[in-house]
Formats: C-alpha cells, structure tokens, sequence
C-alpha cells in the first residue's frame, strides 16, 4: 500500500502543536452523556454494548455551573489567558440549556472551547453569542458511511449537514475563533482524508488528522502492559495504527495535562483526562491542594512510566511523510 502525501491542510494552524494541547486550560464536563458509540472510547463502548459507564447520565445544572465558574476565578484555576474545555467524556452539545452554558461562561468573561461529533445541534436563540468561544473542534471518524458504521454509529450525510450548519450559525452568532476537523485516522479510512480536506476547504476550515488511539485508561494500561484480550487486540490490530502511532512511548517524569483541573459534570475533580479517580468536590480544592494530590498520585506515577503523557503529544498528531514511509513499498 502506499500513501501519497498530497493532503493540505486548508488553514495554518496555530504556531504551537495545537494550541488546544499547549494552552492554559481545564476540562469541565457540562454533561456525562455522549450519542456516539466509539468502540476505543470507555463511553462509546458502553454505549455499543449497553453497559453501564460508572457515571449516572446527567446535565450540570446551570445554576451549579455559574457557581462552579466563580470558585475557579476566585481560586485563580481561571485566568485571563485560560481556556475552559467544555467536554471530556460528554458530548457537550447534547446539553438542554447548553446556549445557557455559553451565556454565561460569557457573562463571567471565561474563554470557552468545545468539542463535539457533530450528530445532535443544540437549539440557539436569537441572541446567541459565540464570541467567548475559542475553538470547536469536531471529531469525525472518516468520510463515508462506511467508516462511520464502524465507529460513531451515525447518519454521515447528517454528519455533513450539521457541520455546515454549526460553522454557518456560529459564525453568523459572532464566532471568530477556529474551527477544527479532527479526522481519526484509522486502517480503514485512510483513502478517505483527501475527501475531508476537500470538504474543509468548502467551509474555510482546518482538518486535521489525528491518530486513532485507544481512549480509555484501564484498556490502554492493559495493552501497553500485554495484558489486554485477544478479541479487543484483534479489532486493533485491524483497525488502529498503533505501530505508528504509538510505537515510541517512553516513560517520563512530567506530565503535561497534570496542572490541567478536570471536572465531571457533578462538580466532582477527577485525576486527569483520562483517568475518572475521585479526587474530590470542585469547591474544596485549591491549586496547591491539586498539585499535591497529583504528586502524590500512584495513578500518575504508574501512567508516566507507562508513557502516556507522550500520547497527546508525540503520537496523536498526523505526520503525513512519516506515515507515507510507514507504508511505503519494501
């Protein structure tokens, strides 16, 4: 098989490896719901196999979000400079009063960024105001309703629709800020990313081809220490790249996503990203308090030996000649 590497990305994206992974910011789940069913992502995967995902389904109030908004600026969580990831786990536009959301992240002057799939759009009133938003990244998992019967599970020519729709309406709301197709690159749809870029350049957006990983810390630990199933490692030897696009984890002494508060959907501070351990109610931590639990922290301790902190980094993004050599002719 070979790749030609004719893909362009159809606008130059920040002078950072994506500032979205280098910027000052926190994850705040507005929602512990997602529509997708992603067989690599602990959610998509309950949701494929009707199980539950340890979380009760439930939206932040809106009430409790100002609050939570508030202690995090007074408690300097949230500065000028620092962007609020609306998402995690959920799907943050599956939120009932989700223009709500951003009115008042917007009252409370917070920058706020968001990540969605694309398949349900939240009803706007006529006063929506997507100024505060930084960027909107939208996940897709190909550009057929092939790939997306692999994966999401979703109607792709919808899919379509509601992405021309979200860039038109936002921008038509006062939105200035990115807009980013992030195209997970898997075995089966590699053929496909020309098409992306093609449909991105339409819309004056940056598609942007991200390796397709395992997202769930208890199965990534397991297959980075041999101990996953032969069924879960057969759909990835099918389906993933993980030869390319993990192939080099090593451990380290730093994790970048450490200092990065995340906070689920009941209030609740949870360990990172990635890993949903209880850490305690928003409202009784401090950024020292956050410093010393991760410090202190088997769960980083073991997760930095393991690597993944090298993942967002190093192994996610697309290196386009790097896969072209991957599959170059022997």
């Amino acid at each position: 098989m070979k790749i030609q590497v004719n893909f362009m990305p159809t606008a130059a994206p920040p002078s950072s490896t994506f500032s979205q992974y280098t910027e000052k910011h926190l994850a705040f789940d507005i929602c512990n719901v997602c529509n997708a069913q992603c067989y690599y992502c602990q959610t998509g995967f309950c949701n494929r196999n009707k199980i539950p995902c340890g979380k009760k389904e439930k939206f932040i109030e809106v009430s409790l979000f100002e609050r939570i908004l508030r202690y995090l600026k007074e408690q300097r969580f949230v500065e000028a400079d620092t962007k609020i990831h609306l998402y995690n786990w959920g799907e943050p536009m599956l939120h009932p009063e989700f223009a709500k959301i951003i009115e008042i992240s917007k009252k409370e002057n917070c920058l706020v960024a968001l990540s969605t799939n694309a398949a349900v759009l939240p009803k706007l009133p006529d006063t929506f105001d997507a100024s505060n938003i930084g960027f909107v990244k939208i996940s897709m998992c190909g550009f057929s309703q092939a790939s997306y019967d692999k994966i999401h599970r979703f109607d792709f020519e919808r899919i379509k629709e509601n992405i021309e729709i979200l860039v038109h309406t936002f921008r038509q709301h006062g939105f200035v800020g990115e807009f980013y197709i992030y195209f997970h690159v898997y075995q089966f749809n590699l053929h496909e990313l020309q098409a992306a870029y093609d449909f991105a350049k339409t819309l004056s957006i940056t598609c942007h081809p991200v390796f397709a990983v395992i997202n769930d810390w208890e199965k990534l630990k397991d297959y980075l220490q041999n101990t996953l199933s032969t069924e879960y490692l057969n759909n990835i030897a099918r389906d993933l790249l993980t030869g390319v696009g993990m192939g080099n984890l090593k451990p380290t002494n730093r994790c970048p996503m450490a200092p990065n508060l995340t906070i689920d959907a009941d209030g609740r501070c949870v360990l990172c990203c990635l890993v949903d351990e209880d850490l305690g109610n928003v409202f009784e931590m401090t950024p020292e308090k956050w410093q010393r639990l991760h410090h202190e922290s088997a769960t980083c301790r073991e997760c930095m030996q393991l690597g993944i902190p090298r993942l967002e980094f190093n192994a996610m993004t697309v290196d386009m000649e790097r896969l072209a050599q991957a599959f170059a002719p022997r």
